[in-house]
């Protein structure tokens, strides 16, 4: 049989995830009743409007494309008789639905108890009375809530709460109540009119079902998604999200709870799983009692308030965008909770009142009264959950495999981060002018348990330079949570970072002293000796556990092989620059073992974390641009160091964006083929490299290309496995030719499938893929024109610069080839030398044995037509 269900509250959280599990489970076809509703302005949206807009919600974004086709949206109104449908869609709903699913409800605490009757009362049994219409009907759920059951020792049943009247009575009486209820409460014995009416409606849905088949199912708080449709998805701040949420900002700070109370918090999924279980599962005989089902977690994996407030206190500490250093006091009246809440929050705000009162700030008044407001209504409004544990049991015992309490309580952080806060944990602030922790830079130092007494200056002086010369440094949360899970007990963490600056090792290294949760420890660093001969430099270095290695010497040294055992002896983490020295041009350089292997000698098992850190600009570009025209590398010294920092103070070093992220860990042991791994390891690092729109931005205003924007350039990128993040740095005018191939090499590796294609055996384009492509782009799109464009633009000057050092006459030419990006012509020269083309003679090269095969290269690098 066909399954057609009809669905109230999709609007609301539960509803929403409801509808996604009634869909992938295959359902048919839903019909969806939304109320038409007006906004603030006055506006009126229809209910197929409404519905858009829900669903663009993330938690249906793993449906298959097209399944809106499957849900039928009609508007009405459940407190009407037939619920406010059209004749038409009435008659629809009469002769196709099956199943019926009652989500919608008011769960307003306060209410007016006659307002409450209409929404929680009124709306169920206009539901039934149409589902008694269908003659189709299979089956009816109806969603209350636990809490319909006054507190009491012991376990609750899933049984009908005690009523003092009969729920006929109540209900005629409710309907014309003046004012909140509270007579009604103190009588029935519950908090607040939500409850109270749903109490009811169990009964009066039980009392008038006749022969309509009902289930009655019994959510307790409901959070976010623990499984599905993804874990920690939350849309809203209602119930326990909004007591953490206020608290994690560092809003409340203090929580009128017993702390020792245990909360039964129940995933959205779980509630959802247990409607659709319930709607198409046994239903009741005409004369049967109605089945009511507890969707609750139980007493074992209840959730304790001061531990749940310490976990989230804990863990938003560890993210920018805080209002307040979050702090908490959770007790009860006894345990002191007035006084806590006179000084942490009614004396502030009374002073932060008079304040806006006397400079006129009437705007921020009236917000600092809501939000005060709120925070009031939280310890009011909750105070009878937070006092009380409940004991809810259930018939049959809830399976939810991997459910651990405290672990969800992180989860739930994570739902409100996201979608409450709309924060990217994969982009997460850690320095910078926008990233705001809600501390003074002296706090900040000493509350970090990490580090010896250098590092600590260091990090004062890098959160303000920061500040100074960078627009935003992020780094991606879940990709260094991912590497460091996977790190086995005993195993010592290589950090190996690309090396674009020497901010490399400062930018890691404040990230592991900022977010020590992280599990990795200050590590030290393997620095080129020459940084260990500058005076005043050399010894700050040391002392921020810096050790000064030989470079290029092409063999063992024995005084590394003592250092590293002794530090690995200490169980020290480490960090080392696999590509050796500074990338010119932020081109992947072919990797360096030898520390790798002298890593290997130790004996010890390592796990190599690849750290791919990526710019907008680099502090060092003036000089690296000097070398890329072809002068010598400038030697390290006091002088320089100083005049750079001369320049960031006067604000003339401008960073833009910087992001960190961490690839896949590798391991290594003393068995491991250390050339595999320094090629996975560069691979890693490549693919990890992100992207930014200010390098896009910049290789168009080199490159206008007829159809092709910002926004179609990062799709393709991302297409082909990229990722581009945002940034608001301008484009450099003017713009210089070695800056823009520069930016351009950071992700130009992303077409090299394109570009293959197109120029199938171009021995220029194969060798320098060969030399700085590492990760796969197979990715290839070839019959879009504007694609063609832009790996031409890409590439062709590759193929240029290798046609012209190719004109060379003598070898001794190739030295002073002018080409447009010196990368190319280095390119160049290791391509003829691998060919035996030329080879070296002492600083110059000389002919070799194939010589005579240079103009056949030559004729070999030309740029074709597109291939067909």
């Amino acid at each position: 049989m066909s399954r057609h269900v009809f669905l109230t509250g999709v609007t609301g959280f539960v509803g929403k995830v409801v509808l996604e599990a009634l869909l992938a489970q295959g359902v048919e076809r839903v019909t969806v009743l939304v109320r038409d509703s007006k906004d603030r302005q006055g506006r009126l949206h229809s209910a197929a409007e409404r519905f858009a807009k829900v669903a663009q919600a993330e938690c249906f974004s793993r449906l298959q494309p097209g399944w809106t086709e499957r849900v039928a949206v009609v508007s009405g109104d459940l407190e009407q008789p037939a619920c406010g449908l059209s004749p038409a869609d009435a008659e629809a709903v009469r002769q196709h639905v099956t199943h019926v699913v009652h989500c919608a409800a008011s769960v307003e605490f306060d209410l007016p108890l006659a307002q409450a009757t209409s929404a929680n009362i009124r709306s169920a049994l206009s539901v039934l009375e149409l589902a008694r219409t269908c003659p189709k009907l299979v089956g009816m759920v109806d969603v209350s809530t636990a809490y319909v059951s006054v507190w009491r020792p012991g376990p609750i049943e899933e049984k009908l709460a005690h009523l003092p009247k009969p729920a006929e009575e109540l209900y005629e009486a409710f309907q014309v109540a003046q004012g909140d209820g509270r007579e009604w409460m103190e009588l029935t014995g519950h908090p607040n009119t939500y409850t109270l009416t749903k109490s009811v409606a169990e009964h009066l849905i039980c009392e008038r079902r006749g022969h309509v088949p009902v289930v009655i199912v019994r959510p307790s708080i409901v959070s976010a998604a623990h499984r599905t449709p993804f874990p920690a998805w939350l849309d809203s701040p209602a119930a326990l999200a909004g007591c953490l949420l206020y608290s994690g900002l560092g809003v409340v700070r203090a929580f009128n709870a017993d702390p020792s109370v245990r909360l039964d918090v129940v995933p959205v999924d779980v509630v959802a799983s247990e409607v659709v279980r319930s709607v198409f599962g046994p239903m009741p005989k005409p004369g049967q009692a109605v089945p009511i089902v507890h969707a609750t977690m139980g007493v074992q994996r209840a959730l304790r308030i001061d531990m749940a407030a310490a976990s989230t206190i804990e863990w938003f500490k560890r993210r920018p965008g805080v209002v307040k250093a979050p702090d908490m006091f959770v007790g009860r009246k006894d345990h002191g909770f007035d006084a806590a809440d006179l000084m942490r929050r009614e004396l502030p705000v009374q002073l932060q009142k008079a304040a806006l009162a006397l400079f006129g700030q009437a705007k921020a008044h009236r917000r600092l009264v809501r939000a005060d407001e709120k925070v009031q209504y939280l310890n009011e409004g909750f105070a009878y959950f937070t006092h009380h544990t409940f004991d809810f049991v259930r018939s049959e015992p809830l399976e939810v495999p991997g459910f651990d309490p405290f672990e969800y309580v992180r989860v739930v952080n994570e739902g409100m981060y996201r979608h409450l806060l709309s924060r990217d944990e994969s982009q997460v602030s850690f320095a910078g002018p926008k990233h705001d922790d809600a501390r003074g830079d002296r706090t900040w130092v000493q509350e970090r348990g990490v580090g010896n007494t250098t590092h600590k200056v260091f990090g004062y002086a890098l959160r303000k330079t920061f500040r100074h010369c960078t627009s935003d440094v992020t780094f991606d949360r879940p990709s260094f949570e991912r590497a460091m899970a996977q790190v086995p007990p005993g195993t010592l963490v290589v950090l190996a970072p690309t090396h674009r600056s020497y901010f490399d090792f400062l930018l890691t290294s404040y990230l592991c002293f900022q977010h020590p949760e992280l599990g990795i420890s200050m590590p030290h660093i393997a620095a080129a000796e020459e940084f260990g001969r500058i005076p005043v430099v050399g010894p700050i270095l040391k002392d921020s556990q810096a050790f000064f290695i030989k470079r290029g010497v092409g063999r063992e040294v024995p005084e590394l092989g003592e250092e590293l055992r002794r530090l690995t002896e200490k169980n020290a983490s480490l960090m080392f620059f696999v590509e050796g020295q500074r990338s010119r041009a932020r081109l992947m350089l072919p990797p360096k073992r030898g520390m790798l292997r002298a890593l290997q000698n130790t004996k010890r098992q390592f796990v190599v974390l690849p750290v791919a850190i990526s710019y907008d600009r680099l502090p060092e570009e003036a000089s690296l641009s000097e070398e890329l025209s072809g002068k010598p590398r400038p030697k390290m010294t006091l002088t320089g160091v100083l005049s750079w920092l001369t320049k960031l103070t006067r604000g003339q070093v401008q960073l833009g964006r910087v992001h960190l992220s961490c690839g896949a860990p590798l391991a290594l042991t003393p068995d491991t083929d250390v050339r595999a791994l320094s090629h996975a390891l560069m691979a890693e690092l490549q693919r990890h490299t992100t992207v930014s729109s200010f390098h896009l931005r910049t290789f168009l205003a080199e490159n206008p290309i007829p159809g092709v924007d910002e926004v179609w350039l990062r799709e393709a990128i991302e297409r082909r496995g990229g990722r581009v993040l945002d940034s608001d740095l301008p484009v450099p005018s003017p713009l210089s030719p070695a800056l823009a191939h520069s930016l351009r090499n950071q992700w130009q590796h992303w077409f090299a499938g394109d570009v293959l294609a197109r120029q199938p055996g171009n021995p220029a384009l194969e060798d320098h893929l060969s030399r700085y492509r590492w990760c796969a782009t197979p990715l290839a799109e070839l019959s879009d024109a504007r694609v063609d464009a832009v790996v031409k633009a890409l590439f062709e000057p590759v193929v240029r610069d290798y046609q012209e050092a190719t004109k060379v006459r003598a070898p001794d030419e190739l030295k002073a080839v002018a080409v447009t990006h010196r990368p190319h012509l280095d390119g160049v020269v290791q391509a003829l030398v691998s060919r035996d083309i030329v080879k070296p003679a002492g600083d110059n090269f000389e002919w070799g044995p194939n010589a005579a095969e240079l103009s056949q290269f030559h004729e070999a690098c030309a740029w074709r037509g597109v291939q067909p």
